[in-house]
């Protein structure tokens, strides 16, 4: 099968790239237990200048304006080429119950597509400002010689430039048979071969982390690795080489608690020697 055409903007080399996507427990435990994936409807995205198309018209030559009849028959789902990113935990684990999952860019294309019966698109979000919205609209429509339903899904895959931080990959699937439930459209998938990785919310405690990483083992099954966040791991300790002029420096030493625990032992302490800098007021130099 020719899978060529399922990609918009993302060129051969590109597809395998990962690409993530952080959703709730409950989804998660869904997935696994149902073993389906679930796009959605864009009527459902919070952003109405994501689905401008809903309200989109077109003048025909002859000066009758017309809408466009499959403009509610696409579902969609999100996903992004940044693995870590605290603006993103934040906004979708505000409870810090969710997950970020990993998949391979050409994985998306390759569940869904060979069954579907509709069209199958994935391409990079193009991030413009409110007023290129319409300006690129009307370009991309008025330049067609040979107009098919792909016109639509590229109308999805554009958004303002607010949300360029999240550098979306989107799955698009146009329902050429009216066979979706309403807004969401569900396809059976394996979702041990899809998904490649789990990771835990990087707030949680080290505790809370593990806790939670070995129930999600345990309801799902997932043999493939499920780690910590180290969003806000603490960077390893540098040395760096200094020259002679800090030798004759005032030197003392301290002892540093390397534990948060309230009960310290011996080996929670450890001695650090340290220089004094001099202070210099350069206003009186």
């Amino acid at each position: 099968m020719n899978l060529e055409p399922c990609y918009f903007n993302i060129p051969r080399s590109a597809r395998n790239q990962p690409v993530y996507r952080i959703i709730s427990l409950k989804r998660l435990h869904e997935m696994f237990e149902k073993r389906v994936n679930t796009l959605v409807n864009p009527i459902m995205w919070d952003d109405p200048f994501e689905n401008f198309i809903k309200g989109f018209k077109g003048q025909l030559p002859s000066g009758d304006v017309v809408e466009f009849a499959q403009r509610h028959d696409f579902y969609g789902q999100c996903w992004t080429h940044v693995g870590a990113s605290d603006a993103m935990w934040r906004i979708y684990s505000s409870d810090k119950q969710s997950v970020r999952i990993k998949v391979r860019l050409k994985t998306l294309v390759e569940t869904l597509a060979p069954r579907a019966h509709g069209i199958v698109l994935v391409g990079r979000v193009r991030y413009l400002h409110s007023d290129g919205l319409l300006k690129w609209a009307k370009r991309v429509f008025r330049s067609s010689d040979a107009p098919d339903v792909r016109l639509l899904g590229r109308t999805l895959l554009v958004k303002r430039m607010a949300f360029s931080h999240e550098q979306e990959v989107r799955i698009l699937y146009f329902d050429s048979r009216n066979e979706c439930s309403r807004n969401l459209f569900s396809y059976r998938f394996d979702p041990h071969a899809f998904v490649e990785e789990i990771l835990v919310d990087p707030r949680l405690s080290a505790d809370q982390a593990t806790s939670l990483s070995n129930e999600i083992r345990a309801k799902t099954g997932f043999r493939g690795p499920i780690a910590h966040s180290n969003l806000y791991a603490p960077p390893q300790e540098l040395t760096l080489r200094l020259g002679a002029a800090y030798s004759s420096l005032k030197r003392a030493s301290y002892r540093k608690v390397v534990s948060k625990e309230p009960v310290l032992r011996a080996s929670d302490v450890t001695p650090v020697d340290s220089i004094w800098l001099p202070v210099r007021d350069l206003r009186f130099t």
